[in-house]
């Protein structure tokens, strides 16, 4: 498999093949089991056999699983521990307590009732209560109680699991979905061994945001000489660490088969790193080495049965105590408020919305929940000190309905949000507090928001009137008419920008999104705010993004950089999804700028092992939705962002664009003749009705590729029709002449055959 190579034959005749057979796995057993003092070996070792063949058998086959020598011996050495510190229980109890802790928490949720009932099976009557940790549990209260979390039983288990797997490796992985609270698990273990009297610290670095060369160091050919890697360097550093104190080296990306295959010998019972500049260094007694990606489906069966693993599920963390932590922040009054409002109708829309419509990215629970707390905390009007009233309770519940739409409704197109507005509407169970909207009307409660003193209002009454320059003709990529849609992004933007976070915006070609987000960038005060743009590409590496971020900053103090004299800055990667996929599905631009945001800086290329900080730097990014050939981003990179889907603006903001455009235009103070003015205000609605049939009809295929007719099309047809004067077109039919020449210039030209010409010709007739 991959980073094993076969070796070549003139080589392989020069030895002699000896063939390593599966040894019997239960003599074993039964030594190692009488070697600790049990004196039922025979009939334990039997069981332990039997109970690791059927896991082997009947659980479900995930890339994780490992029952095989590895994970035998670990057990083998936890048993003897434990015969140790509890004399008093049966053998059996202490043989199937060991066996269901330690492979529990490698067990995915289906997995796990399956397990049990085996279990309970091989050792019938027995009743098992959990080892307890009195003082471990007791520091990790406190750690979660000063961290602001929430105490979560499931989650907290997972917390005792790890503890109980790094008492017996020295190699473990803490894998799971995002948002499953991995890193905060390991953080909150780490401090809380320190209170138990154990100092940890960790060094954590992302593998995949560097070059292999650039981890594990680099010889030079011609020269010989050697540079240290960043992981060679932080290695032997957990050499020159304190008396007492434990060191967690904390690789947090996604595995692939090369990188990790060179650790294989550190992570066996050789436990030594070994470099091409033949340095061996052997592993600190006091360090563990500790892994921390999303998924290993690329991962071989030699590195996973050299980690001890803890699986974390996506539902040991439900939506529910990620609220209940944010609302540790806000006043009790208010968070109680919040809290029973949130039971109400969120579990059931959320789950409508999963069953019945179609979100244009991926995203887990943990995203959309955390996306409604940041809504809130930017929503929630801030009292003065001394005003202390809390915010009454009707205006909260429009806020919560306000943030459901742009939570669980941002990733939705715009049929579908009518789908959910009506579900909301029609559904007996739910009570929420929607605004009034007239019988007549096109408006769905998307159009609506919420004023400072809590009332609905339509976007419409916020968008301000563009006025088209009558003497100048103004650049035609920088005209930007507001309606309902770039007005409510940009609230939508603020909203989250000013809390220093970072904001996604997906969509088709041609909505606006780099548009939007440069506009709301223009209106910093460059004495305070500063703004940069890049644009990522297929070719785009991590190097060269870490070079630009590094050219944007100063230094200020020790290893702390940020942007010059001390301001903030914000920078705008647009087409975030094009950096290239690797033969692993790892998409590694993207690490180095989930890193960046996750950990606020990253390791200097130049002086391997020391960390630049970068401070007061925040991000904004546009994409393509993903699908159809366009990469999607990682998962873990998703959840740094609040993710607003860009949909094409409606009928009548399309029309009200470029009828500001078009009569803007041909006005009378360029002195064109009447009947053109009017004429001109009945083709807008016409080349729309033309535009939207051609997109439907004429859809890409492999033979016309390039059969993609979007928003910009429909702008092209104006732009080509501004640059006329009064005295040319004079009439009417010379205005049509001109009108039918652009929109065959961009529409029919791209035909590649004469009936696909002839039917644009009939249908461009039967419209008019």
């Amino acid at each position: 498999y991959a980073g094993r190579q076969e070796l070549p034959e003139n080589l392989k005749i020069n030895f002699r093949t000896v063939a390593m057979m599966v040894p019997d796995r239960q003599i074993i057993i039964r030594v190692k089991l009488a070697s600790c003092g049990f004196l039922e070996n025979i009939l334990l070792a039997r069981k332990f056999y039997t109970l690791y063949k059927l896991c082997e058998e009947q659980l479900t086959k995930q890339v994780h699983y490992d029952f095989g020598l590895r994970n035998i011996l670990s057990c083998l050495r936890t048993l003897g521990a434990a015969k140790r510190t509890s004399p008093g229980d049966t053998e059996s109890t202490i043989v199937m307590r060991v066996l269901r802790d330690m492979n529990l928490s490698k067990l995915v949720d289906e997995d796990e009732p399956l397990f049990l009932s085996l279990i309970n099976d091989l050792f019938p009557g027995i009743t098992l209560d959990k080892a307890g940790y009195p003082e471990l549990e007791k520091a990790i209260a406190d750690q979660v109680e000063t961290a602001g979390l929430i105490n979560h039983p499931a989650w907290k288990l997972k917390l005792v699991q790890l503890f109980e797997t790094q008492r017996v490796r020295h190699g473990m992985m803490a894998l799971g979905p995002t948002g499953a609270g991995k890193t905060t698990c390991i953080h909150t273990l780490m401090k809380a061994m320190t209170d138990c009297g154990e100092p940890h610290r960790e060094m954590r670095m992302n593998p995949k945001a560097i070059t292999a060369p650039q981890m594990f160091g680099r010889l030079d050919v011609a020269t010989n000489d050697w540079t240290d890697g960043i992981f060679s360097t932080l290695w032997r550093r957990t050499h020159r660490a304190k008396k007492g104190e434990h060191i967690w080296l904390v690789l947090d990306g996604p595995v692939d088969a090369i990188w990790i295959e060179n650790l294989n010998s550190v992570l066996d019972d050789n436990k030594t790193l070994t470099l091409a500049n033949g340095d061996r260094i052997p592993m600190a007694t006091n360090c563990k080495i500790i892994f921390e990606p999303d998924n290993i489906d690329n991962a071989s069966p030699a590195t996973v049965s050299r980690n001890g693993m803890v699986f974390m599920s996506s539902s040991v963390l439900e939506w529910k105590p990620i609220l209940q932590a944010w609302l540790r922040t806000r006043n009790p009054s208010e968070a109680a408020t919040i809290e029973s409002i949130f039971d109400g109708s969120f579990a059931q829309l959320y789950r409508f919305a999963i069953q019945n419509l179609v979100f244009k990215m991926k995203v887990l629970e943990c995203m959309i929940i955390s996306q409604c707390c940041k809504l809130l905390q930017g929503l929630i009007p801030k009292r003065e000190e001394k005003d202390t009233s809390p915010v009454p309770v009707e205006h909260l519940e429009k806020l919560y309905t306000f943030t459901l739409m742009w939570s669980i409704g941002a990733m939705l197109e715009l049929d579908d949000r009518i789908k959910m507005a009506e579900w909301i509407k029609n559904n007996p169970d739910i009570t929420m507090n929607l605004p009034d909207i007239p019988e007549d009307s096109e408006a769905t409660i998307f159009d609506y928001c919420v004023d400072n003193d809590g009332n609905w209002q339509h976007w419409e009454r916020r968008v301000e009137e563009y006025h088209y320059p009558a003497d100048s003709t103004p650049e035609y990529g920088s005209i930007l008419v507001p309606n309902v849609d770039n007005v409510r992004t940009d609230f939508l933007i603020h909203t989250i920008a000013k809390q220093t976070k970072g904001v996604l915006l997906i969509g088709e070609q041609g909505t606006a999104k780099t548009v939007m987000i440069k506009g709301y960038m223009s209106k910093y005060d460059p004495d305070f705010h500063l703004s940069k743009s890049l644009n990522f590409s297929s070719a785009t590496t991590p190097m060269l993004f870490q070079r630009s971020i590094e050219s944007y900053v100063d230094k200020r103090m020790g290893s702390t950089y940020g942007p010059p004299a001390g301001k903030k800055m914000t920078v705008f990667v647009d087409d975030i999804n094009m950096p290239i996929i690797n033969e692993w599905g790892d998409q590694i631009t993207n690490e180095i700028v989930r890193q960046l945001m996750e950990t606020k800086g990253f390791y200097n290329l130049d002086k391997p092992g020391d960390f630049t900080n970068i401070a007061d730097v925040q991000f904004c990014a546009a994409m393509i939705q993903p699908g159809g050939g366009r990469n999607d981003i990682p998962n873990r990179l998703k959840r740094q962002f609040t993710i607003f889907n860009c949909s094409l603006p409606s009928n009548p903001s399309i029309d009200k664009i470029f009828g500001v455009i078009g009569t803007g235009h041909f006005c009378e103070k360029r002195l064109f003749p009447a009947d053109v003015r009017a004429m001109v205000a009945k083709i807008v609605p016409v080349t729309r009705r033309i535009w939207q049939l051609t997109k439907i009809k004429m859809l890409p295929t492999p033979a016309k590729f390039h059969y993609v007719f979007n928003l910009r099309d429909l702008s092209r047809i104006w732009q080509g029709m501004l640059n006329t004067w009064y005295d040319v077109v004079n009439s009417v039919p010379v205005l049509l002449q001109l009108w039918k020449h652009e929109c065959c210039r961009v529409i029919a030209d791209r035909f590649t055959n004469f009936q696909d010409i002839g039917w644009f010709e009939k249908t461009f007739d039967r419209v008019v």
